[in-house]
C-alpha cells in the first residue's frame, strides 16, 4: 500500500486560505480530502476561489468573510462552519499582516495593526475551535500556526519591528496552548516560512536582483514557492504527526543554519 495522507471526513479551517501560503495549504488539504472553510478579510476572490477548490477536488470548499481579530464573531463562525461544512478536524491560522517601515516612525497604532490579526487572531481562532471540540469531547483535534524564520532571526536589511516580535509571540503561544490543551487530546505546532514567493513579499518576487540576492542567503540557492510550505502542515493535520507537539517546523532552504 502507498503511503499517503487522507484527511477524508475533516473539516479544516484555513485563515487567510484564498492566498498565497494559504491557497496552498487549502488546495493540499482538499488534495488529502478534507473539507475546506476559508475565512478572509477583504479579497473579493475569495468565494470564487473557494469554488474552483471544492470542484478541482471533489470537497465541500466554502469562504466566510470575517476578521480574525473580531472575537464574538469567530467563535459564533466556528459554530456556523461546523453545522454548515462538517466537524472540525483541523484549524491554520495563516492570516497575517506586515507592513515594513523604519522603527522609529511606527506609531502605536501600528503596533496594534500588527498584534491585532498576528497574534490576537491566531489566539481567537484556536480558542474557538478548542471550545468546539471541548464541546462535542473532540480528542483528535489539530491546530497549526503559520509563523515565520522572522519570530527567531532579524532579517538582514528588512525593517519590521513589530512583524518580527508577533511572530515570536505566536511560536510561544503554540508552546503554552499545546501544553493546557494536550489533555484534551489537541496538537497545536507552527510552520515556521523562510522568504516565500507571495503578494506579502511582493517586492522579493517582482525584483529579480533582489530575489536572487536572498537566495544566496539560503543553502539551496532560491526562495520557496508556496507549494512548498504547505506539505508540512498537511503532514501536521494528518494521524502521522500523533506525537507531535508544541513543536516549531521551519521550512526555510537552510537560510536558517549559516
Amino acid at each position: 500500500m502507498v503511503w499517503q495522507i487522507d484527511l477524508k471526513g475533516k473539516t479544516v479551517v484555513v485563515t487567510g486560505g484564498n492566498r498565497g501560503i494559504g491557497l496552498a495549504i487549502s488546495e493540499q488539504v482538499a488534495q488529502a480530502g478534507a473539507h475546506v472553510a476559508i475565512i478572509y478579510r477583504s479579497s473579493q476572490d475569495a468565494p470564487e476561489v473557494a469554488k474552483k477548490i471544492g470542484e478541482k477536488y471533489g470537497v465541500h470548499c466554502e469562504a466566510y468573510q470575517a476578521d480574525v481579530a473580531d472575537q464574538a464573531t469567530i467563535t459564533e463562525l466556528f459554530k456556523k462552519i461546523y453545522f454548515d461544512v462538517g466537524p472540525i478536524g483541523g484549524v491554520v491560522c495563516n492570516a497575517g499582516i506586515n507592513y515594513k517601515k523604519d522603527a522609529l516612525e511606527y506609531t502605536k497604532e501600528d503596533f496594534d495593526g500588527h498584534f491585532g490579526p498576528n497574534v490576537w487572531g491566531v489566539f481567537t481562532c484556536a480558542q474557538a475551535a478548542q471550545k468546539l471540540w471541548k464541546e462535542h469531547d473532540y480528542r483528535n483535534g489539530r491546530i497549526v500556526f503559520v509563523s515565520s524564520v522572522s519570530g527567531t532571526i532579524a532579517n538582514k536589511g528588512v525593517k519590521q519591528a513589530f512583524y518580527n516580535p508577533t511572530k515570536a509571540a505566536v511560536n510561544s503561544l503554540a508552546q503554552t496552548l499545546a501544553m493546557e490543551w494536550a489533555e484534551q487530546g489537541t496538537l497545536v505546532n507552527v510552520l515556521a516560512p523562510g522568504y516565500v514567493l507571495t503578494d506579502m513579499n511582493a517586492s522579493l518576487r517582482d525584483d529579480k536582483v533582489e530575489r536572487e540576492k536572498i537566495a544566496a542567503d539560503t543553502m539551496l540557492n532560491r526562495v520557496s514557492e508556496p507549494h512548498e510550505q504547505a506539505g508540512t502542515v498537511v503532514f501536521l493535520l494528518s494521524d502521522y504527526a500523533s506525537y507531535i507537539t508544541g513543536t516549531q517546523m521551519i521550512v526555510d532552504g537552510g537560510l536558517h543554519h549559516w
